[in-house]
């Protein structure tokens, strides 16, 4: 027989094209070139045409799959993808974690489905059995013959589950199983005296110390009691599961995680450690004094004055203001001055000038000091958002720097509709992709925080939510609740938040902020 040609092949093989892109076109015509090849030189005078047609037979169709069909079923699968993706867009932006979201229904599905469940239902299960939602379509599950209403899977409730928790705006990692405490150094006092010296001059020494600090795990949960009617109502129970058991963990583990007092086995919150305090506190109480005696030495340099201090507070940094008072012949330094930091026991007075240098060691032995956030008192006529760019801007230093500004829903309404004196709204609250944002941050609204309040912090590395055992949710029973067809839902979760700096937070008032900023 004659060689075949790749048309030919083609046709027997039953490939068509002509509805493929361009690339799987140059793909499937370089397969369909080799196998002719490969044909040709296998076949020279053995087989005609029908026997190599029913030799490629297995090959070719099987259960009606070709070319054509396989490539219908690749664009179904990619629309179902696409479905899928946006019916997940649409979840998140009701608030469902895309990790809890995604395989809600099929865990579930297959919890319910299992024998080992089903056998619970009927009775045949004894003692306690565990099924843990490892993450959730509302697949309609009815059965019967009561088709006259169409079956919602809304369970209306008065109480509903929040949009946001706490969670959702930190940092949460996996705990290791074999480690119930989690352990790390806190460095508490520092003294970087870096200075230049000569070619052979000693280099100053600098210090720091070092204290651990721990965590522990906490365990939070509860438990309901139900019917076991209840529970063969598949669209109830997803309903009772989502807006009650789930929801109730978590708005607790939201309070423990802000205010908790770690009294007992409570968590201990971010807001009751020492070291975190409200912006107008920080700004107006003196950040550090010193009295006479404090200071050292004053040098005069040619751009100013480079003031020692008798010991280092790492408390210094720039943006601060210093007040020096005692000064008896050189008068002129008994004034506010800005901080620019040399180290942590150096400052430079840029500017600044003595009328008596011979005279300034008498002073140096009274001079006191007090030194003030340059935020106090700064800002004419401020307004909420005023405020709260001046905490973002005071709660920005080192490596930190705040990650998210929680307010009230109704917090946040106010600020919206701050109006100026000509009775229009100030506009001052920006929206980014759906997002409220002040001070370049995403506002969270939170209702766990009380009205006129906000929290501000640094959630990614001033502290962390790591989760020693994630959240289970179990079903058991007992004798007496078998005497009273009962099942006992319950829920947990085991946790450790290490706070590493306090001080990378803020929680305040708004109305006090306002008042600290205020210009006299």
């Amino acid at each position: 027989m004659g060689k075949l040609t790749k048309k030919e092949v083609a046709e027997i093989v039953g490939v068509n094209t002509a509805n493929l892109p361009e690339e799987q076109k140059q793909f499937i015509d370089m397969l369909v070139g080799s196998f002719a090849e490969a044909i040709n030189k296998s076949i020279e005078g053995v087989i005609d045409t029908d026997g190599l047609k029913k030799a490629l037979e297995p090959f070719v169709s099987k259960n009606g799959v070709t070319i054509d069909s396989l490539a219908k079923e690749n664009t179904e699968l990619v629309q179902q993808v696409k479905n899928l993706s946006e019916a997940l867009d649409k979840m998140k932006k009701k608030g469902f974690g895309l990790d809890f979201a995604t395989k809600f229904n099929e865990r579930f599905d297959e919890m319910y489905d299992s024998p080992q469940f089903q056998d619970f239902l009927n009775g045949k299960e004894k003692g306690t059995s565990s099924f843990a939602f490892k993450d959730v379509s509302m697949t309609s599950s009815y059965t019967g013959d009561k088709l006259i209403s169409q079956q919602s899977d809304i369970v209306v409730a008065q109480a509903t589950e929040k949009k946001l928790h706490v969670r959702d705006f930190a940092t949460a990692l996996p705990g290791d199983p074999e480690y119930p405490i989690f352990a790390f150094q806190q460095i508490y006092e520092v003294d970087r005296n870096a200075r230049y010296v000569s070619e052979n001059g000693m280099l100053p020494e600098s210090s720091l110390k070092i204290k651990e600090e721990s965590a522990q795990v906490s365990r939070v949960g509860h438990h309901f009691k139900l019917s076991k009617r209840a529970l063969k109502c598949r669209t109830y129970l997803r309903g009772y599961v989502m807006n009650c058991l789930v929801s109730g963990v978590r708005d607790a583990e939201d309070f423990a995680i802000l205010f908790g007092d770690g009294s007992g086995d409570n968590l201990k919150g971010i807001t009751t450690y020492d070291g975190v305090k409200s912006v107008e506190d920080i700004i107006s109480d003196n950040i550090f004094s010193g009295e006479a005696g404090s200071v050292t030495a004053i040098t005069k340099v040619d751009n100013g004055l480079i003031v020692e201090l008798a010991s280092a507070n790492d408390l210094l940094i720039e943006g601060l203001k210093i007040t020096f008072a005692g000064a008896t012949t050189n008068t002129e330094l008994n004034t506010t001055f800005d901080v620019i930091k040399v180290n942590d026991r150096q400052i430079f007075l840029e500017g600044a000038t003595l009328t008596n240098e011979e005279k300034i060691t008498d002073d140096v032995a009274t001079m006191t000091f007090k030194v003030n956030h340059g935020a106090f008192k700064s800002v004419e006529s401020p307004n909420s958002i005023d405020a709260l760019e001046t905490a973002v801007a005071v709660m920005t230093y080192a490596q930190f720097a705040p990650t998210v500004l929680v307010l009230n829903p109704i917090t946040l309404n106010s600020i919206r509709t701050e109006k100026a004196t000509d009775g229009n709204r100030l506009e001052v609250v920006k929206d980014m992709n759906g997002n409220p944002i002040i001070a370049g941050l995403r506002v969270i609204p939170y209702t766990g925080i009380a009205p006129g309040k906000y929290f501000l912090g640094d959630m990614q590395r001033g502290a962390q939510i790591i989760d020693y055992t994630p959240l289970t949710v179990e079903w058991a029973d007992d004798v007496e609740t078998k005497l009273k067809n009962q099942v006992v839902l319950l829920a947990q979760a085991e946790m450790i938040v290490p706070v590493f700096c306090p001080w990378a937070f803020a929680y305040g008032t708004i109305s006090k902020l306002k008042t600290a900023i205020t210009k006299s």
